[in-house]
This record gives C-alpha cells, structure tokens and sequence, in this order.
C-alpha cells in the first residue's frame, strides 16, 4: 500500500474503531444486566461486575476525555484502553465459563465477552489509526458500516454458539444406502428404544438421540449433547409427519429439543420449567409430556410445530396429588389413568382435551386389587382395563368420557389396533392364544392359538399397518417374535432372538415395513437390535 492510501484508509479505521468501541460498551452494559443463567436467571456478583464495568466502559470513557485534552498522547491512551479492554474480556470469560452447563447459559455472559472483545478491537484500531478526523464523506461511512455488520454478524454466531454450539454434536441424514442382508443383533449406545421410522430405528442414550439405517445398520443422523443427560423420548406423527421428541434435563426443569425423524433436523428447541419427565405422547397438533408414578409432577401441552407451551396440568384429587399410572391419546383427548390416595384409594381416568388441557369428564372405578389402571386409546375411544382376575375392560368416547360396553380382558396383554380393535395375548400351558376384541360391542372377532408357546410369557407388544407383533420371553430366557395380521389373526412370521445372555430389559417397536427388537442388560449403557 503506498503512502498515500495509507493516510487515506486511516479516517475509515478510526471511525471503525469508534463505532466498535461504542457498540462494545452498549453490549457489555446489556449483557451485564442480562441474565448469566436461564436457571434462576442469576447474575455475576456486585464485585466483578464493577470490575468489568470499571475496566471496560468507565475506563474506556475516561480515556476518550482525556484523549481530547491531550491529542498528542492518543495512541497511548488507546493502547491503555486496550489493554483495560482485554482484561475486562479475561475477566468475563472467566466467569462466564463458571456457569453450570445444567442451569443454562443465558445471554448475559457472551454478550459480555462479545462487548468486551469489540471494544478491545476497537481501541486496537483507534491505535492502527492514530489521532485525526473521522470521514468526512458518506462513502468511507459506508465502508464502515458493512465492516460493523461483518463484525455484528461473528458476534452474533459466537453468541450462539457460547451458549449452545459448543454442547451439540449433530449430523443429518444423507441418502438411505442400498437394501440388502444384515445380521442382527447389532449394538449401539442407548437405553431406550423410541420408535420405528420408515428404514430407521430411533435410539436413545444418556447424551441424546441415534437413528440407524435398519438396511445397514449404520447411523443415519445424531443429535447429541455434552451438557445435559436425557430423561425421555417418544416418536410422535404431528402436523409436519414425523417428528421425534427428546427430553433433557435441567436445573430448573427440562429442556425439549424435537427432530425430524427422517432427516435429524431441529424443528424447535425450548426450555419449561418442570419435574422429570418419564414419556412422550402425541395428541393431534398437541405434544404431551408426562411423568410417571408417585410424584409424577405436572403434564405439559406443547405445540407440536413451534414448541410453545400450551398448557400445563397438575394431577391431583381431594387436596392431594395423585400418581400417574398410565396415560393415552387420541388427536383430540388425552386420558389420563390416575391412582389418588388423598381420601383412601381412588383410581381414577381423566379426559383432557388436547389442545387446552382443560378437564372433559372423569371416571373412577372401585379396585379390590393393587394392580394399577390402564388405559388404551382404540381409534375415537378409550379402553380402561382394571383387575386382576377377571380383568375387567370398559369402553368410553374420548369426546364425553360416555361409558359403553364392557368385557371380560381374554389376556394378561393388551395392545390397541386398527379398527377399533383391541388385541389381548394370554399364555396357557394349555392354549396360548392371541385374540382380537371389538371394543365398541364386546365382541371376540377372532382368537387363535399359538403352538409351543405354552410355557411362554407375552413381555411387549406393538402393531403398524395390518400387522401386530408380540414378544415371548420362554423359560430359558429365549425371545421369540410372533406376528399376525389384525384382520384375522393370520400368521406372518415367527422367529427367535438371538441375546447375549437372558435379555433382562426388552423393547419392541414397528413401522409397517419392519419390526425391531431392543434388549439391554441391566444398568447397561448399550442397546442390543434386531430387525425384521
């Protein structure tokens, strides 16, 4: 660069660096009235933040007055100014990296370090530039301008990824490799089995989600987190199809981050306040987190395309609370199974409807066993079962909560089909059979038996399409998958699965296409897979 443009880039470099140092001391007063934590949205101590006060914008003000009175030592005072502006950054970091990943990091701590670094830069300039006139024309104003941007931009994306980049780890799905043989059972780090989507099984680990080709067995898309440990997880069909639904726990409550099911990609990521969460279900447009069992806390509405908190609802009855012992959903109601011990034993079916929480009908049944209530939705109803033997299995409209017929439950597992089915498998060292109920009249559409599973017990359950899939375990620990169609019980498959040892913890989930089966050892942090 020749002399003269030297001369003539320095009215731009000072007036970049006196729109840096300005914005740099309004960001730091912000970010040091901003809160530091999401969780008890706490601040710095009254101390460090008159030390960064006094380092950053009180020093820095200091020195542009006594630059004025004395213009023959302004590098000087720059220099000195930088050097105040570099220590109150030292400082803010500092303190800003003492704050619990768990509780959140709020804005107030980067957008401190952002302020402090730009008017350490800006003082950096004001030195390059030395002392003279500001531009005196719009054109070198405008290259100002777009360098400020720039600058607003970076300050923007480090913001960002202070508080939440540097914690994610997350891939998405590229093309689906080619269909051809794999041997199962394959592991993978998780401890839940989500769901089944299309050619994909969806894991959960204590640091976040896994998909995995079922093709191949490779991993699809992750979304992971090196801050916070998972709680739960479900696959649910909202308004933009599926999405999957991952629940991480904080300080405070937890924090939701909801995912394409196919391709990985965020679609919202938002923080409640909230006890620990223990399942996922979706209502329509409506997500719904639940916990389980004594103290089960609040549910909570969440709208399933923008994550807005809908509404919130607290489980209780007679001045007590009351424990969640299972819950279902249809599009437009989510019925809650409740056992309240406020006035002695109550157990108790609550309708909410979907979208506002609000309550729609009740209804209590009088139990002379311990065994918990269970609802099932079936289609534009509900199923509640009660008992123990009998067991007894009552119909209800999911709009009004108006009871209808009953029946006799024809097995010790119950799973909901299409058709407003419901399937019950029963094992019998005589006939274990698996049989299919009309839950609006009653009525046995079919049952069928299922040689050599007599000294079987039935562990899960699941049905996609026209299909259902039961999982046996035998008395040697062995699994075994029985499919059948829901029109009339037909057989479609019987195979066994192989375990490492007894397979202790089994899940079992379905898409129309493929069947998986998850087993874990106990307290183990990988998931073992078999796919149909």
């Amino acid at each position: 660069m020749r002399p003269a443009d030297r001369f003539a880039a320095r009215p731009v470099i000072r007036g970049t660096g006196l729109v840096a140092v300005v914005a740099g001391i309004s960001a730091v007063v912000t970010g040091l009235a901003l809160p530091w934590t999401l969780s008890g949205s706490r601040h710095p101590d009254g101390v460090t933040i008159a030390g960064i006060v006094f380092l950053g914008p009180l020093l820095s003000g200091l020195c542009v007055a006594y630059a004025r009175t004395e213009p023959r030592r302004f590098r000087l005072t720059a220099a000195v100014a930088a050097v105040a502006g570099l220590a109150a950054t030292l400082v803010a970091i500092g303190l800003a990296r003492l704050v619990e990943p768990s509780a959140g990091v709020g804005l107030g701590g980067p957008v401190t370090v952002a302020g402090a670094a730009a008017l350490t830069l800006g003082w950096l300039l004001a030195v390059a530039g030395g002392p003279g006139a500001l531009p005196g024309s719009a054109r070198p104003w405008l290259t100002v301008a777009a360098t400020a941007v720039v600058l607003a931009v970076v300050a923007g994306f480090a913001v960002d990824y202070a508080r939440e980049g540097r914690f994610v780890d997350a891939t998405t799905a590229g093309d689906p490799p080619a269909a051809g043989e794999q041997t199962w059972p394959l592991p993978y780090v998780g401890v839940q089995l989500v769901g089944v989507h299309d050619q994909l099984a969806i894991v959960r680990a204590e640091d976040g989600i896994r998909a995995v080709w079922l093709a191949s067995g490779a991993i699809a898309w992750r979304y992971l987190r090196s801050d916070l440990p998972t709680q739960t997880a479900g696959l649910v069909d909202g308004p933009a199809g599926g999405t999957v639904v991952v629940v991480f726990g904080t300080d405070d409550g937890v924090l939701v981050t909801a995912l394409d099911a196919g391709s990985g990609q965020v679609r919202f990521t938002q923080r409640y306040q909230a006890g620990k969460m223990a399942s996922v279900h979706g209502a329509g447009r409506t997500v719904v987190l639940a916990g389980s069992g004594i103290g089960a806390g609040d549910l909570l509405g969440i709208d399933a395309t923008a994550g807005t908190l809908l509404w919130r609802w607290t489980p209780a009855r007679n001045g007590g609370p009351c424990d969640i012992t299972d819950l279902a959903t249809t599009a437009v109601t989510v019925a809650v199974a409740l056992r309240c011990r406020a006035q002695g034993v109550d157990d108790v079916a609550v309708g909410l409807t979907a979208t506002t929480g609000a309550e729609r009908w009740s209804w209590h049944t009088i139990q002379r066993s311990p065994t918990e209530l269970r609802v099932y939705a079936t289609g534009d109803g509900f199923v509640t079962v009660t008992g123990a033997s009998p067991r007894r299995a009552v119909y209800m409209d999911a709009d009004t909560g108006t009871v209808g017929n009953r029946h006799d439950a024809a097995g010790a597992l119950a799973v909901p089909a299409a058709g407003g089915l419901l399937l019950y498998a029963e094992p019998s060292g005589e006939r274990a059979h698996l049989t299919a109920v009309d839950v609006r009249t009653g009525a046995v559409k079919w049952d069928v038996g299922l040689p050599g599973l007599g000294s079987y017990q039935p562990l899960a359950a699941t049905t996609a399409a026209d299909k259902a899939y039961i999982l046996w375990r035998g008395p040697d620990g062995r699994l075994r998958l029985i499919g059948a169609r829901t029109t009339d019980g037909g057989a479609t498959e019987d195979r066994t699965i192989t375990c490492t040892t007894r397979c202790p913890e089994v899940a079992l989930a379905a898409a129309s296409t493929h069947a998986v089966v998850a087993t874990r050892e106990e307290k183990g942090a990988e998931l073992y897979l078999s796919a149909t």
